[in-house]
């Protein structure tokens, strides 16, 4: 059954929009800050932070135009959609903050070796931390409004933006370091640690973003979907198993299995499902579409079956036993 709530797709869709125009802009303007302050200062930590920078504003480019694709509906030759797309921008983006960390680690070593004269400190040290500042602001704010949308793309650049405030504070300290020591060699070996930092986060937002694309699954995904299986549970549910998520952008299409009195016909077991479903996708955060394949009980589930007036139980119900995560996830039936 499908979630039918066109305003509240509209106002999602806007919302993400407007987040990765945000994104966009101030990206744009603090890679031009970044630039004029390792202009002035030729530190390494610095051109190490706006070199990433570049990273920033290609993926917000890429961001503003993966969820103007995403926000499209399904049609014939895209059945489920067009949120996909968001993992593999997620994907990219990752990429190139892999690829933007390992440069800078190049870059940083060969600098250590040879040499470099910091000069301008305590201008490049107002920019570092406005800079971070505001990075810290646009990520939080990203990130936020990714996990609350569901969207990868606004996550991964949420997630990218508050490393690139981590790094910032340790620029900053790396700089008031040289600043009151007068060793240069500091400025180089900050960039390398700011750089593994890029490297780890690339690494994970690669890790995720994959995981997206292959249909993995999430545990809290599938505790959610758990939790209002419980929420909406009535008799007639009598087990449920090989639960699938589909993530899709923010519409989800989820598939499970469940065990239903064998004695009914089609039409009850498929309006009975049909409520279920209703009840359920109504609740889910994001827009979405349940469908249930049905399966008998065999009479294995009497002592665990509230269904009142069963004409076919050979065991008194004692308990009803409560899903499990291990068990909703599980290809097969228990018993």
């Amino acid at each position: 059954m499908e979630k039918s709530s066109h305003q509240l797709f509209i106002k999602a869709n806007n919302e993400r929009k407007f987040a990765s125009y945000l994104s966009l802009i101030f990206g744009i303007i603090l890679l031009g800050f970044k630039f004029y302050a390792y202009h002035i200062t030729n530190s390494q930590s610095i051109f190490s932070d706006a070199l990433e920078s570049i990273v920033n504003v290609v993926a917000a480019v890429i961001t503003v135009a993966v969820i103007y694709i995403a926000s499209k509906p399904a049609d014939e030759e895209h059945p489920y959609g067009h949120g996909k797309i968001e993992s593999m921008a997620s994907s990219f983006e990752g990429g190139a903050i892999l690829l933007a960390g390992i440069l800078v680690i190049i870059q940083s070593v060969q600098v250590f070796f040879h040499g470099a004269i910091v000069s301008e400190i305590d201008t490049g040290l107002i920019i570092v931390v406005g800079a971070g500042a505001i990075n810290g602001l646009i990520g939080w704010f990203l990130f936020v409004r990714g996990k609350r949308l569901h969207s990868e793309a606004l996550k991964s650049g949420g997630l990218h933006l508050l490393t690139d405030t981590l790094t910032s504070v340790g620029i900053l300290i790396g700089l008031l370091m040289v600043k009151f020591t007068g060793l240069n060699w500091i400025d180089p070996v900050v960039a390398a640690i700011f750089g593994a930092m890029l490297v780890y986060t690339g690494g994970k937002i690669l890790i995720r973003s994959g995981n997206i694309l292959i249909d993995g699954h999430d545990k809290e995904t599938i505790e959610l979907i758990m939790n209002l299986f419980e929420k909406h549970y009535r008799p007639g549910v009598i087990q449920i198993h090989f639960t699938r998520v589909i993530r899709s952008g923010n519409h989800h299409h989820i598939d499970c299995h469940m065990v239903i009195p064998e004695f009914w016909s089609v039409l009850e077991a498929h309006d009975f499902s049909e409520k279920f479903e209703q009840s359920v996708i109504s609740d889910y955060p994001v827009g979405g579409e349940l469908h249930i394949h049905h399966d008998p009980c065999h009479r294995n589930y009497c002592q665990s079956c509230e269904l009142a007036n069963c004409p076919i139980r050979k065991e008194v119900f004692k308990a009803r036993e409560h899903l499990t995560f291990e068990e909703i996830t599980a290809p097969m039936q228990y018993r």
